[in-house]
């Protein structure tokens, strides 16, 4: 069917524009989306999904040939021909036969062909298994060539759904002109500030006060750039550095003073011109300006006369890398206009770099990965050559693994914002209304299944939106070197984990025809080998006999379902076994079994240095005692406070006092897990300890003093899971907490597993948590010698890390332990006697008012790690000030006389950089090469340092960036220093270094947005602000921009901190009250007042344009 003729000048008709309309809401309709939509997202859902489907289309020669225009001039069309109406910032699609009488040339056939053609191109849900990272517990074999049948719906990017509907909203208040505070629904916001007031006369109030005053100048500044830049009245400001856009860009090296100078020409053939004043708008150190008349100095004015020149002098020398910028403010009058003034700005852009920077310097200009049509799945899957079996099951099955594919019901609502549409089914405003009681309703035992099963269907359709976005489109691969049956795919980020991809994973590829489409046939290829950037994939032979070098095809990324399905089963056998004691605890039921062995035992302690700490003794006592049965008991352990160590004492002092105890020892991750492991080794024979690991982990990566007592069978070279009446046999089984869901799938006799250790309990999701929970622990009371539960960590430190913002907005990312002790009141602090027990001689701390029950929960106090002065901030902030510095002196104060402090006997530096956020080829990932070389110069110092010895591997660097991290060990493997560590903040969570060097990264405000709607970064992070400076023992340094990093609670109080104690070096930051009287000083220098300026005249025709215009 040929496209309608366009009209005059190649734009197009009306009628074109409709025919895109209809077709577009029969996009809508084919995925249950109907009735009131947000405007914004149904804007999101044409750009992102609908033009990528259309394109996708086209290119295959299928159906009618759409050139697809801009949104608004679509959506003009549908309301001139009543299609959709608008409705309170809604977009109203009118319901009726045909989505509102559309054309009959609509036919039933191409609808039906249509429909056939999205359902191909969208996965079934639930249709590939999840990717172990800890068991093989995947039932599903292998996939055999087969015709596809009925798809599910597409998953909406739900970050696009919740700003789509924040953002249309009719609750929200019409936007005002943002040169004066408004007020705003209850509260009085300044715009420009973005500070709300709670009455008129606390606005006014603001909008008289000094921060007001100088933001409404700054702001007017850049709103009103382009008239300032310019020359004007015959009046031109040159100098021999290009001026771009009004700024003069120069560079600079550290401690070399560079000039340049800035002449001011007045073109005037008859009248003078007088500079009143010449003045940098904020104080930065690094420059200075110089004049033969000294008008700079604001002795003495200039005058210019026709025809003639007068240069100023721009003096710079950097003490450091960075980029150093400020304005520059030039003040004229003239003679004849004495009450008018004239100003012109120049910025100064200085760059002071070094050689460690241009070599950091991004390898290849990035670029966004192209925009791929989403979910084009073909027709027909050929399935390839799966990896071979690297392990021997032996252990038995007796507990089936569901797939737990999202409800199709449940992903229509979640494509809807689960908001309720004018078109909704009965049956879907119904389960809509159900869901949100339920999301928003109280958690109980009642709600528990349905909230954590919907809360984890969420996580599941955000993960299946996020992994789309790797897909390639146009690429080749070749044949491996090391085994011509594999081809090799190069993927971009792979080394970032961007996307994730494990042996044993797979994805799709397809072919292109001769004519540039895409073939129906897709190939499953598996992952037998994962390198740095490139995966060794097995395909099919019919890939393989008609592979040629270069050949082109289309990549598919999908992503494994096993724990989510294990975590599905756990949060429904938590309900089928009756744990509402375990998942609620309440004073009634607390401490109600009675204790295993007497409080008053004396133990003898295999680490006798724990004798001599209270809160660890009396942790280690109650929990081998068992007082907090049938609810868990909790180890609140903040930083270097000894929690691993407490929780491994009381697991090695139950196998010594209760002979007939199984433990089962858990943690989220394989350091984590390794760490328990190693740590009882040293104690308990090899014999009763058992390190279960997943199949998919590498041998290679497994430490030596594990090896001997772990499921893998040197002599076979492969893992293996051992009967359960072997399993039986061992004191301790040590595993990830994913893994013991094949410890639950093998159905241990009730009672088997007496005691269960979760370390790190704060990193896990709640249904994560269960797993080693729920079919595996007896919460029984006949369970004379067990049902205890013991939970380690700090709710302070990282949780859990999700990616769906519904998951995160109804408490998914809400540890197990942190919603214990956020809402269960037996675990909060109080006073008076202990829930369910009269007992008189009970600890008499919880008799005190603020502490916690000891029966219940210990709060480590005793810090052994760091300093006194770097752990006073956190401390303050997280802890109630409650932890005691108890580090070795001698260690923590090893380094308070470095040379490299900015003053001597304070183990802290704040280095304030302004650097450049940079990303490169098409790694989304940032890094910030003037941050990089400072650190490095701080290595060097350390290292280099005389009277003070410091070694590699005492050094830890941290930034929140993988990029970041991969520009660090680059420089520091280049200087052959490659004992330093280098990682994320995920990674030092746990671990100490004598000395902390953090890179923050960013520098540009653009991004923040960004980091925090992703969670990426330190800003509006607080747990991650904690676990960064917590890590350090003797020294802490700090690399950073403290202007950004001011505009976050907790970095402003590190960066007060620091100049407090004279700790602060790096470019000028000074007390953001000294800096407000600097800047409206020099405002008032050169005459540049508020009032001066006004409102940029595009945001107020913004304002002013049709409701149906203005869009892309």
């Amino acid at each position: 069917m040929a496209a309608a003729p366009r009209g005059r000048g190649g734009r197009a008709t009306l009628h074109e524009l409709q025919q895109v309309g209809v077709d577009f809401l029969d996009y809508l309709n084919l995925q249950g989306i109907a009735g009131s939509v947000p405007k914004g997202l149904l804007k999101d859902i044409f750009n992102n999904q609908y033009k990528p489907y259309v394109a996708q289309r086209n290119s295959e020669g299928g159906g009618q040939q759409l050139r697809v225009r801009n949104f608004s001039t679509v959506l003009f069309a549908l309301k001139i021909h009543r299609h959709v109406h608008k409705t309170n910032g809604m977009i109203v699609l009118q319901p009726g036969s045909d989505q509102g009488g559309r054309a009959n040339s609509r036919s039933k056939k191409r609808r039906k062909n249509q429909k056939s053609r999205i359902a191909a191109r969208f996965p079934e849900p639930g249709e590939d298994p999840k990717r172990s990272t800890a068991t093989p517990d995947n039932e599903e074999g292998p996939m055999s060539r087969r015709k596809q049948g009925k798809k599910g719906r597409l998953a909406v990017d739900q970050f696009i759904s919740l700003s789509a509907k924040s953002k249309d909203s009719p609750n929200v208040s019409e936007k005002k002109s943002e040169d004066s505070p408004t007020k705003q629904n209850k509260f009085h916001l300044c715009q420009i500030c973005k500070v709300n007031c709670c009455t008129e006369l606390e606005l006014e109030k603001h909008s008289k006060g000094k921060r007001h005053r100088v933001q409404s100048l700054v702001y007017n500044l850049r709103a009103n750039r382009d008239q300032y830049i310019s020359d004007k009245f015959d009046i031109t400001i040159t100098s021999t550095v290009e001026l771009i856009k009004g700024c003069y860009k120069f560079d600079l090296t550290e401690k070399v003073t560079t000039e340049i100078n800035l002449t001011i020409k007045n073109m005037s053939t008859s009248e003078s011109v007088i500079l009143e004043h010449c003045e940098m708008l904020k104080r930065l150190r690094v420059f200075s300006l110089s004049d033969p008349g000294r008008v700079t100095d604001g002795i003495a004015t200039k005058t210019i006369l026709a025809g003639d020149s007068y240069n100023i002098t721009v003096r710079a020398k950097a003490p450091y890398v960075g980029i150093y910028r400020v304005p520059v403010a030039f003040h004229f009058k003239r003679p004849n206009s004495p009450t008018e003034n004239i100003h012109i700005i120049r910025y100064l852009c200085a760059w002071c770099q070094n050689d460690d920077i241009c070599q950091l310097q991004p390898t290849a200009p990035f670029r966004r990965p192209p925009r791929v049509a989403l979910g084009r799945q073909g027709t027909e899957i050929i399935d390839g050559l799966p990896v071979p079996k690297d392990g021997r099951e032996e252990l038995e099955r007796e507990i089936e693994l569901g797939p737990y594919p999202i409800p199709p019901v449940l992903r229509r609502l979640m494509n809807r914002g689960l908001e309720a549409t004018g078109n909704m089914s009965l049956e879907d405003r119904t389960e809509l209304d159900n869901l949100i009681e339920n999301l928003e309703g109280q958690l109980n035992f009642q709600t528990h299944r349905r909230r954590f099963a919907s809360l984890l269907h969420m996580e599941e359709a955000q993960m299946e939106v996020d992994i789309r976005k790797y897909d390639m489109e146009a690429e080749t691969m070749t044949i491996s070197n090391t085994n011509p049956r594999l081809l090799v795919l190069k993927v971009p980020g792979l080394a970032e984990n961007r996307p994730s991809i494990l042996k044993g994973d797979w994805l799709f590829v397809r072919e292109y025809k001769s004519n540039g489409q895409l073939e129906d046939r897709e190939y499953k290829g598996y992952v037998h080998q994962v390198m740095l950037n490139e995966v060794a994939l097995g395909f099919s032979n019919k890939l393989l006999e008609n592979f040629i070098p270069g050949k082109k095809f289309s990549v598919r990324f999908t992503f494994g379902r096993l724990p989510l399905r294990v975590q599905h089963r756990a949060v429904a056998l938590a309900d089928e076994h009756s744990l509402e004691d375990l998942l609620f605890p309440v004073a009634e039921r607390a401490c109600k079994w009675g204790t295993i062995i007497p409080v008053d035992s004396d133990l003898r302690f295999y680490d006798r240095q724990l004798e001599s700490n209270a809160e660890q003794r009396q942790a280690v006592v109650h929990i081998v005692a068992g007082t907090s049965r049938p609810v868990p008991y909790l180890i609140f352990g903040p930083p270097g406070t000894g929690k691993t160590v407490t929780l491994v004492e009381a697991l090695k002092q139950v196998v010594k006092c209760i002979p007939s105890s199984h433990i089962l020892a858990c943690a989220p991750s394989n350091s984590a897990t390794d760490l328990i492991a190693h740590r009882l080794l040293k104690h308990l024979p090899k014999k009763q300890v058992l390190r279960m690991h997943a199949f998919s982990r590498d041998w290679r990566d497994l430490p030596d003093d594990l090896r001997e007592c772990s499921n893998y069978d040197p002599g076979r070279k492969q893992y293996f899971y051992p009967k359960k009446s072997e399993l039986m046999k061992y004191k301790v089984v040590v595993c990830t907490l994913v893994t013991a869901g094949r410890i639950a799938s093998a159905n241990f006799p009730p009672g088997h597993f007496t005691h269960i250790f979760i370390d790190e309990a704060g990193h896990a999701v709640e249904p994560e948590g269960l797993i080693a929970l729920a079919g595996i622990l007896e919460c029984d009371v006949k369970s004379k010698d067990g049902g205890q539960v013991v939970l380690a960590g700090d709710p302070k430190q990282l949780g859990p890390i999700l990616r769906s913002p519904l998951a995160i907005k109804y408490g998914l990312g809400l540890s197990l332990l942190e919603r214990y002790m956020t809402y269960c009141d037996v675990y909060k602090k109080r006073g008076g006697s202990s829930p369910g027990s009269d007992d008189d001689d009970q600890d008499v701390l919880y008799k005190r008012e603020g502490h916690y029950n000891p029966f219940l929960l210990t709060k480590l106090l005793k810090n052994y790690r760091s300093h006194p002065a770097i752990l006073k901030l956190p401390n303050e902030q997280f802890y109630d000030n409650e932890l005691e510095a108890c580090a070795d002196r001698l260690a923590r104060e090893s380094l308070c006389n470095w040379e490299g402090l900015p003053k001597t006997g304070c183990p802290f530096v704040f280095h304030g950089v302004v650097g450049e956020d940079m990303r490169e080829e098409r790694s989304p990932s940032f890094f910030n090469p003037e941050e990089a070389t400072i650190v490095l110069g701080y290595v060097e110092k350390l290292l280099e340092a005389r009277g003070i010895r410091v070694l590699q591997n005492e050094i830890g660097i941290i930034s929140p960036y993988r990029k970041q991290v991969q520009k660090l060990r680059q420089l520091l493997f280049k200087k052959n220093f490659r004992d330093i560590k280098v990682g994320s903040v995920e990674e030092f969570q746990g671990q100490e270094r004598r000395v902390i060097m953090v890179s923050t990264v960013r520098s540009n405000p653009n991004y923040l947005a960004m980091d925090a709607e992703f969670k990426l970064g330190f800003l509006k992070n607080p747990k991650r602000f904690n676990v960064s400076i917590t890590r350090a023992k003797a020294l802490l340094i700090v690399v950073g921009n403290p202007f950004l990093l001011s505009q976050d609670e907790h970095w402003n109080s590190f960066l007060k901190y620091c100049l407090e104690n004279q700790a602060y070096t790096g470019c000028d930051y000074d007390d953001p009250t000294d800096q407000l009287d600097d800047v409206v000083e020099r405002f008032a220098a050169v005459n540049i007042k508020q009032s001066d300026v006004t409102m940029d005249v595009s945001q107020i025709q913004l304002q002013e344009d049709p409701e149906w215009r203005g869009e892309a």
